[in-house]
């Protein structure tokens, strides 16, 4: 019997509906790790199953399914979960409940509020009450859904690759845990990524206090010297937070503060914010950026310059020399323009302002950055250094892999992450590895660590656990589960237990852990509302204890290519490449899906004659890979970038998707480019949706100004009237391009994934798309960002050519769509000036795994093969106010229906609203000079219309 038929007959008897089940059983009771999953799910019953025969059995199932209704056997209770808001008296069918929890990227955690439905999550949201989150989420937060749904993961132990059962683990643990105690915690390693849980530091600290020569190690593949600089800057360790809020002038110097990573949430928000007060006349909003490659802050920025990474150090130095901090190093006439303008701006901003260098650059780059913003009188308001949380601080990966080949290493347990892969070529550490006579992995997935490890143990998704973690600010975020694992799973917390012999369960750790502070009625309200109150470090004192001379190197790069390796804002460092919905997001810049690419400058593409999807070579020092070209506007013209995270071995998603870069992360030799001479489609979708030639994205020069008014326009039809008339408007100012909002559209109307070669072929279903735009020279051109959803025109070509009447007009308004009138002419999507209509070829989900099918919002219809798809303006929301008003008697108030890709905005950039109403958000966003409808000249009358961009963020230039 297949591992899904497995799944299926246990599903059966938790849901009692197993008859057509029971002919398998015969086979099912003879099966080891039927009986382990059993065990898992039914401990009463396997206990009594031990020796029966399939008649015997059908008699334990027969009282087993009489109790369904009483949720299983021994199952445990939900360990006293809260809802976030409002408790429903019992558990009420079909209605939605919501929890305030928590992720975790790389240390960080990440507020969110997940909505379940029959305790079946089905929705993410960015958890405005805590303070690291002021509201909206990224695409990883509302992706980590799926990941939670991932037929892939690893749901039983596997010992040298084949399945086993927990008991067996816990002997060997057991045995382990006796020879550590026999010897101290000689030979024993702990290797984890950035922890950011106190519980899991707690734990940590344990273990090394029972067992004095065990050595904790963490590592990430995302480089960070930022930690070695502050440590040289303060003389201790602490934690760095910045506060764009803030900040009315940044200087960003290869610094992607907007971009994707566990910081992004915290800038955006804070960006955002800032951005909005200088629109409302309250101070500037100046972003300067210097960078080898576009990126999603670089775009963002009024003053970007295209930059080698060698020459940040001497460009940094120019801003200091000109503030008067120290000497600077020769600069050509375009360096020196920038950091005349960059220095001008500090200085008139001083006290409110902030620089900044990429956490991948040398300690010294970001020692001077910090002497810049001491001497301006920053530290300490936008940039800030918080007290560290925990004393006990980790050996690197390097200490950990020098001993590995020296056969200083007899067990190594892997909590986490997946450094065979991540350190292919670059630290020796999958030889190193071999080495060590006993292997433990424990992660989401069977990866290329787990593959190679003696013992690979499956680990609880961070939505089906408890924890706690820090957001950005340093407030604790409390993780409580949104659903009871259905796989024989485990997390960090039972792991580390199980192994030092600690019987409490992951709610009574993280219950252990704040104790001494908070109460029981604090601790229900902390679960309440998702965090907490006063757990954030004390500042510490921002002055240097050592001398404020910088080291810096004042030689000029030697001329010839050079390379950059940053993550990816898709699929990151490669923890996301199993995620269909991360695969399939169009990258910011490229709108590349489903595989990476070498990217180079127009200047090299023409010198080299290159074109989009050639294949190369690229090489530096002794190493090299090879993938296919993408020519990169904006990028330094000898620089050649690639990204983490694809060329994975195993997965069925990510499995042959896009080269593994990370053979190149670290190497510093001279880089060569190899044309090979054959070619590779790569899907992209920034061309398949094109619209008629027109000003697409607006300019107006400051917040204050407004754009030409547009005359009306002659037409047969009056304005409708309704009450409401829903409408939506988008900033584009406020817009980075992040794509939050497709992944929110996207979990919630049960957009299915259609894979590259559909892709390819201008298929993909995406609902709303972001469209990206370049304005002046391919050296350094203007960008800007565009979603585009339906825009609910008024006057709709789309309905007046549907021949069947599929697309109708709503009394409020709305454009719709009526699927079973549907006869897919694609009629509509011809007539459609704005292309926002997506025909399903295929039907993509009827063959999906009945995890996948668990995602699904229950109140969205899933389309089946052969009819046009489109944004409906979440009617599904709309109906569910308008319901919840009708019951008590009153209008829907303002703000009350937000759209998904609205909520899942982090710079507010989208506002939806009864726009008949002149004093909601929509009407007085509208009612901005800078307003104005997309193709205007096609006379449809929108309800989606647009604000102009502004070119400068300070009303005095």
């Amino acid at each position: 019997m297949s591992e899904g038929a497995l799944n299926d007959a246990l599903v059966a008897v938790r849901s009692a509906k197993g008859r057509r089940y029971w002919r398998s059983l015969d086979e099912l009771v003879d099966r080891a790790d039927f009986r382990h999953r059993l065990k898992e799910e039914f401990p009463a019953l396997a206990r009594a199953a031990s020796g029966l025969n399939r008649r015997d059995l059908l008699k334990c199932l027969g009282g087993t399914i009489a109790l369904a209704g009483l949720d299983g056997c021994e199952r445990a209770p939900d360990e006293e979960a809260l809802p976030y808001v409002v408790q429903p008296e019992g558990e009420v069918p079909g209605e939605a409940r919501h929890y305030a929890s928590a992720l975790e990227l790389d240390g960080v955690a990440q507020p969110i509020v997940g909505e379940t439905r029959a305790a079946r999550p089905i929705k993410l949201e960015g958890n405005a009450a805590h303070p690291s989150c002021s509201g909206g989420s990224t695409p990883f937060m509302q992706a980590a859904l799926l990941e939670l749904y991932d037929p892939d993961r690893s749901g039983a132990p596997l010992y040298m690759g084949r399945p086993t059962e927990w008991a067996r683990v816990d002997r060997e643990l057991a045995q382990l845990r006796m020879r550590l105690d026999t010897t101290g915690g000689e030979g024993f390693r702990l290797l984890t990524g950035p922890v950011g849980s106190p519980t899991l530091l707690g734990q940590i600290e344990a273990l090394v206090g029972r067992w004095p020569q065990a050595r904790w190690h963490s590592w990430s593949p995302v480089t960070d010297r930022r930690a070695e600089a502050i440590e040289s800057w303060l003389g201790m360790p602490a934690k760095r937070v910045i506060h764009l809020a803030d900040a009315e002038a940044v200087v960003a110097l290869d610094d992607d503060l907007l971009g994707a990573g566990p910081e992004q949430l915290w800038h955006a928000n804070g960006w955002g914010e800032r951005r909005r007060a200088y629109q409302a006349g309250e101070g500037a909003a100046l972003l300067l950026v210097a960078e080898p490659s576009p990126t999603i802050t670089g775009v963002t920025a009024g003053d970007r310059l295209p930059v080698a990474e060698a020459r940040i150090g001497a460009l940094l130095s120019g801003v200091a020399a000109r503030l008067e901090i120290t000497r600077s190093f020769p600069l050509n006439a375009e360096e020196e323009a920038w950091a005349d303008r960059a220095a001008e701006k500090l200085r008139n901003h001083a006290g409110r302002s902030l620089v900044s260098v990429g956490a991948h650059h040398a300690p010294e780059l970001h020692k001077l950055a910090f002497a810049i913003n001491e001497k301006l009188g920053n530290l300490g308001k936008t940039e800030r250094f918080l007290q560290p949380a925990d004393a006990l601080r980790p050996e690197p990966l390097q200490a950990l892999v020098e001993e590995m080949r020296a056969g200083e290493v007899a067990t190594l347990f892997v909590l986490g992450g997946n450094p065979v892969y991540a350190t292919a070529g670059c630290t020796g550490f999958a030889e190193a590895f071999a080495r060590v006579p006993l292997r433990f992995h424990a992660g989401l997935h069977a990866d290329e660590t787990g593959s190679r490890s003696h013992w690979h143990l499956p680990l609880a998704h961070h939505l089906e656990c408890w924890s706690d973690g820090r957001g950005m600010e340093g407030t604790v975020a409390v993780t409580q589960p949104l659903v009871r694992p259905w796989l024989a799973v485990r997390s960090r917390h039972r792991l580390l237990a199980d192994l030092m012999e600690d019987r409490r369960s992951d709610r009574e750790l993280v219950r252990a852990t704040w104790s001494d502070q908070h109460d029981d009625t604090a601790w229900e309200q902390a679960l309440l509302v998702g965090h907490i109150p006063k757990t954030a470090p004390a500042p510490v004192a921002s002055t240097p204890t050592t001398s404020t001379s910088f080291a810096l190197s004042a030689s000029e790069p030697e001329r010839g290519l050079r390379l950059a390796v940053r993550p990816d804002p898709s699929v990151w460092d490669g923890s996301f490449a199993s995620n269909p919905w991360l695969q399939e997001l169009p990258k910011p810049l490229t709108k590349l899906t489903w595989g990476n690419a070498v990217h180079v400058s127009p200047a090299l593409a023409a010198e080299r004659g290159l074109a989009n999807g050639d294949l190369v070579r690229v090489r530096a020092g002794i190493r090299s890979i090879t993938g296919p070209i993408w020519v990169l506007p904006g990028q330094e013209a000898d620089t050649v970038l690639v990204h983490l995270g694809y060329g994975r071995e195993l997965g069925r998603v990510s499995q042959g998707v896009g080269f593994n870069a990370y053979p190149l992360l670290g190497e510093k030799g001279e880089v060569f480019l190899d044309v090979l001479g054959g070619r590779e489609e790569l899907a992209t979708t920034q061309h398949h949706f094109e619209m008629e030639e027109d000003e697409y994205v607006r300019f107006v020069e400051t917040a204050a100004k407004a754009l030409p008014p547009e005359p009306p326009k002659a037409n047969f039809y009056p304005p409708l009237k309704s009450e409401p008339a829903w409408g939506m408007a988008i900033d584009l100012d406020l817009c980075i391009g992040c794509n939050a909002c497709i992944t929110g559209c996207v979990a919630e109307n049960n957009i299915p994934m259609v894979g590259k070669e559909e892709v390819a072929k201008g298929r993909e279903m995406h609902w709303l798309r972001v469209d990206r735009y370049y304005e002046g020279s391919p050296e350094n051109p203007t960008h800007a960002f565009q979603p585009v959803p339906c825009m609910h025109c008024e006057d709709a070509p789309c309905e007046m050519g549907c021949p069947v009447n599929a697309a109708v007009h709503s009394p409020d308004g709305l454009n719709l769509q009526v699927y079973n009138r549907c006869i897919g002419t694609r009629t509509c999507s011809s007539y459609c000036p704005y292309k926002v209509r997506r025909f399903n070829w295929f039907d993509y989900t009827g063959e999906d795994a009945p995890e996948m099918k668990a995602v699904r919002n229950p109140e969205v219809t899933v389309r089946s093969r052969g009819v046009m798809e489109k944004c409906t303006y979440c009617i599904q929301r709309i109906s569910k106010a308008r319901i919840e008003a009708k019951k008590e008697n009153r209008p829907i108030r303002d703000g009350e229906v937000q759209t998904a890709c609205q909520s899942a905005c982090p710079t507010q950039a989208i506002v939806f609203g009864d726009q008949s109403d002149l004093d909601t958000a929509v009407s007085r966003r509208k009612a901005s000079g800078r307003d104005y409808d997309l193709l205007p000249e096609a006379n449809t009358r929108p309800r989606t219309t647009y604000q102009a961009r502004i070119r400068k963020g300070e009303t005095s230039e």
